[in-house]
């Protein structure tokens, strides 16, 4: 038997699956986390893949990567670096998984692998079709080994004419229409600031397989599979573009009304150099703005044709006469759809998510603790009886647990690892 991790909160030992307990962050009743107890293998790599198991494990899952001994996830080598070497992206999305390092071109490589599988609920992969089968763990070894695993793949394109071809967030977006939507006034394309292709990936992983969880035991057709494309992930997220094409047979304008189209949507700088975001769609925001910066007369162009470039320099004039702290104290709270701008770093500081219970520790391997917000940012964490947290998790060095793990198995590391099967 693969031995159960090491409890990550309280939620693990409450027994019956009924015990409700109080007193998180948020005030909210919860109840144990709803994966608790699930073993999930994570043969991915990259940022959908890490997100996606990342969710899963803030759901409650225990999370073992299976990683190559050559250099594991790239993500481990993905700068920005923390002071003890390790990669930020890999402690935000990695903390509470466990990592074992198997060489699975090796013939006992995939003797494990599918040993673990016996022991699992749930697989994770992001190779290209094909890959599994080359390594003797296609479809029907798996289902041998598991029949009620459920399966998720996560590829680029999927099985279509493009399912040898690889790719990345830009390619994606690219091909799914969504790149081009915001252009410069050069008519250049910005790089866009969010890997959305990936993250949008993530999250239709997570789902299928929350999803499978559901059907995975029936007895009559046991087990679950699902391929989810980063493209399909994509396109599942475009909804506003698909719009254009539902009413008039065609894709958006370039800017549309969400990307500078009109000015009572967008960024303006104050007198101290800091911004404002302003999100004033509706009129009753957008008049009580024009109302509370004495200037009534804004409010006519809100959506008048052709003089959106007069009103955007008007209200640029408007916002530049004072400093942020000014207007904020002036619009955020009356109903106008004003905030500040933040950088990542003041939006983490921000005093209303750690009332909320949404950020999480990281334990960084020299001993100093980072802080994020935690994937499953609406699930708050669970308080011991004695009112404390539990301790921050951190991310797994490569093949920390592969020792633990095999020999659970029944096999002994140290020949493995001389055969060069084990990290």
């Amino acid at each position: 038997m693969v031995p159960a991790m090491t409890p990550t909160g309280p939620d693990i030992d409450m027994g019956s699956g009924n015990l409700t307990v109080t007193g998180s962050a948020t005030g909210v009743a919860t109840k144990p986390r709803p994966l608790v107890g699930v073993r999930v293998l994570d043969l991915t790599r990259m940022l959908p893949g890490a997100y996606a198991t990342a969710l899963l494990v803030g759901l409650g899952a225990e999370v073992l990567k299976v990683e190559d001994p050559r250099g594991g996830d790239g993500l481990r080598t993905s700068a920005p670096f923390a002071p003890s070497g390790e990669a930020g992206i890999f402690l935000a999305l990695c903390r509470g998984k466990r990592s074992i390092a198997l060489d699975l071109k090796t013939l006992e490589g995939r003797a494990i692998m599918l040993e673990l599988v016996a022991e699992a609920e749930v697989l994770l992969d992001s190779f290209r079709p094909g890959v599994l089968d080359r390594l003797g763990l296609g479809a029907d070894d798996l289902a041998r080994a598991n029949p009620s695993l459920v399966h998720v793949s996560m590829t680029a394109f999927g099985e279509g004419s493009r399912a040898s071809l690889p790719g990345h967030d830009v390619n994606v977006e690219g091909f799914a229409g969504i790149l081009g939507l915001v252009r410069d006034s050069d008519g250049s394309v910005p790089l866009p600031p969010l890997p959305m292709a990936d993250m949008a990936t993530g999250l239709q992983a997570a789902l299928a397989v929350v999803s499978g969880l559901r059907v995975a035991t029936d007895e009559v057709s046991p087990g679950f599979r699902a391929d989810v494309t980063m493209l399909d992930s994509a396109w599942s997220i475009s909804q506003l573009a698909q719009a254009f094409v539902i009413a008039k047979g065609e894709g958006p304008p370039t800017p549309d009304w969400l990307t500078g189209a009109v000015a009572c949507y967008g960024v303006y700088p104050c007198a101290d150099g800091l911004e404002i975001a302003c999100g004033a769609l509706e009129p009753k925001f957008f008049a009580r703005i024009a109302d509370l910066v004495g200037d009534p007369g804004l409010a006519a162009l809100q959506y008048e044709p052709g003089r959106q470039e007069e009103l955007r320099a008007r209200l640029a004039a408007v916002f530049a006469s004072r400093p942020r702290r000014e207007w904020l104290d002036l619009l955020e709270n009356d109903d106008t759809c004003v905030t500040p701008l933040f950088d990542a770093a003041q939006a983490l500081a921000d005093d209303d998510l750690r009332r909320r219970g949404v950020i999480a520790e990281i334990a960084l391997s020299d001993g100093s603790i980072a802080r994020a917000v935690r994937p499953v940012a609406w699930l708050p964490e669970v308080i011991e009886p004695d009112g404390s947290t539990a301790p921050p998790l951190s991310a797994p060095a490569l093949g920390a647990d592969s020792d633990v793990v095999v020999t659970a198995l029944g096999r002994d590391p140290q020949a493995l690892r001389a055969a060069g099967v084990l990290g």
